[in-house]
């Protein structure tokens, strides 16, 4: 180097006598310290108890958990992805402590730490509920197809299923009379005392295909039986929990990812997994799994202190709407608990399209209903008189009143009705939850809190697909999703709390410790 080069000094060779601990290496707002700070509150002890007492020591929980938060909250989903990462990134390596498990370590904690995994979900959204992240006033449920990780050219039905079996069969039946055929070949040419590794390569081939594909015979076996089982009608042989989801005009082999989520700050409050193939049987178990972690985070929120205005609105589209959810979500324990905004798709299809059909002078909304007689008016003046009532396949009853007699004299048929046996009009039981909510959803301060959900729940499925590329899972099964998806929950909100913090620019450790001497002060 040429003397007196106006440039600063460098060595990276030079030995360090006492050596930086890593995490200086990074910046004090790094994410990575967030991470570390946030499993720190996390209890381990489920994790623990299922570390035997003998074998080989595993690596710590803490660890495991640090690099798969942190990887998932920096789009690394796979565990060979964290493992290189663990040679390469200073984040990674500070998480570990400088320690190297192998991607097969990392994958299997993952595997076997599942459900741990997702309850930890719980002391995420309690750190957020400390550093005043929730309100719990306003919780948005939506959801978003996700797509499964297999192929859609790998679904069956049942026909299809034994078809394939028949086939495979067959081709095994005749790759065995090939290899007999060959063997006797063999023992005419060689002798009949050779031995069986000296069989032609190609005939060693056929036998492992022959092995394999008895192995698929017995998968098609097990998802025939698994397809009965569940009553559905396809079943996909790589991921057999997976199902066909509509999503706008496509049709997309997947799950529906839930999640339900805080107005404040959109931090996630639960989420779940299903393979239904629409929302409305997911309300009610949102409904539960978002009171559940409220009390968890905030015992004292429905306490008998706190006044009716206190409880949570609970906003979600058309597609979570049944009068059946209605009725379930009227019960006490619900009831005293959340307001709901919940519009039926016919309401939505009124508010898009003022002039539409549902406008007209002949929807069943324009027929006077006469409680003495028990029975309604048309427009034009003519009875539909009650029937006899009938229950749907969800166990909804619904009043039916029908004109027997005026429709198809009268004037307004074809407008009114186009069906010969004349106008019919089925009441649900539940009608007057379902006019009650378009009453509530049609005010000034209904249309306001419905709005809100545009903006907390959507932008948080934006974040996820988007910013942290999570537009497919990559486990198999539903049990697995579930946990897939709680850890991206995960990352989203520890993205949110290192945005607070960076902020604020302290650590998360500070922000904690000045809640809790606030917490005090107030309690004094």
């Amino acid at each position: 180097m040429p003397k007196n080069l106006n440039v600063r000094p460098y060595n990276n060779k030079e030995l360090l006598l006492f050596p930086a601990s890593v995490g200086d290496y990074l910046p004090k707002d790094d994410l990575a310290h967030v991470v570390d700070e946030a499993v720190d509150e996390i209890d381990l002890g489920p994790y623990y108890n299922k570390i035997s007492d003998v074998g080989n020591p595993p690596y710590h929980p803490a660890l495991m958990i640090k690099v798969w938060f942190y990887g998932y909250a920096t789009k690394t989903y796979s565990s060979r992805k964290i493992e290189e990462k663990l040679y390469k990134d200073v984040a990674f390596i500070y998480l570990a402590g400088m320690q190297k498990p192998d991607f097969k370590a990392i994958s299997e904690f993952r595997r076997k730490n599942l459900p741990e995994l997702r309850n930890s979900f719980v002391y995420i959204l309690q750190i957020c509920h400390w550093l005043g992240m929730t309100k719990l006033g306003e919780i948005s449920i939506d959801s978003r197809v996700t797509k499964a990780n297999a192929s859609a050219d790998s679904t069956y039905n049942e026909k299809e299923l034994i078809k394939e079996r028949e086939e495979i069969q067959k081709a095994i039946e005749e790759y065995l009379e090939r290899a007999n055929q060959t063997d006797l070949e063999e023992d005419q040419k060689y002798g009949p005392n050779k031995r069986g590794n000296e069989l032609p390569e190609d005939i060693c081939k056929k036998e492992d295909r022959i092995k394999k594909m008895k192995q698929i015979v017995e998968q098609l076996k097990q998802a025939q039986k698994k397809l009965k089982d569940s009553g559905k009608k396809r079943i996909n042989l790589t991921d057999n929990d997976a199902q066909f989801q509509k999503d706008k005009s496509r049709k997309i082999l997947g799950y529906r990812a839930q999640v339900a989520v805080d107005s404040k700050e959109q931090v996630i409050v639960t989420s779940d997994v299903t393979n239904e193939q629409n929302d409305r049987h997911q309300l009610v178990p949102m409904a539960e799994k978002v009171l559940e972690n409220v009390k968890k985070i905030a015992p004292d929120k429905f306490s008998e202190e706190n006044p009716r205005e206190e409880k949570i609105s609970l906003i979600t589209d058309s597609e979570y709407s049944s009068s059946n959810n209605l009725a379930q979500l009227e019960k006490e324990q619900y009831k005293e608990k959340l307001d709901l905004y919940i519009p039926d798709t016919d309401y939505i299809s009124k508010e898009r399209n003022k002039k539409g059909s549902k406008d007209s002078p002949f929807h069943k909304s324009k027929f006077i209903y006469n409680e003495g007689e028990n029975n309604f008016i048309c427009p034009a003046s003519k009875t539909l008189q009650y029937v006899r009532q009938w229950t749907n396949s969800t166990g909804v009853t619904y009043s039916i009143y029908h004109n027997y007699k005026d429709c198809k004299s009268c004037q307004h048929f074809g407008k009114c009705t186009t069906n010969k046996s004349g106008r019919f009009i089925y009441i649900s039981e539940h009608q007057h939850l379902i006019d009650k909510m378009r009453q509530k959803l049609s005010t000034s301060e209904g249309k306001r809190i419905y709005g809100i959900r545009k903006i907390t729940a959507e932008p948080v499925f934006g974040n996820l697909s988007q910013n942290l590329g999570f537009r497919e899972f990559l486990l198999r099964g539903l049990h697995k999703v579930k946990g897939e998806f709680s850890l991206m929950c995960i990352a989203h909100n520890l993205l949110k709390i290192a945005k607070l913090v960076r902020g604020l620019g302290i650590t998360l450790k500070e922000a904690l410790s000045m809640q809790e001497l606030l917490a005090i002060a107030d309690s004094s």
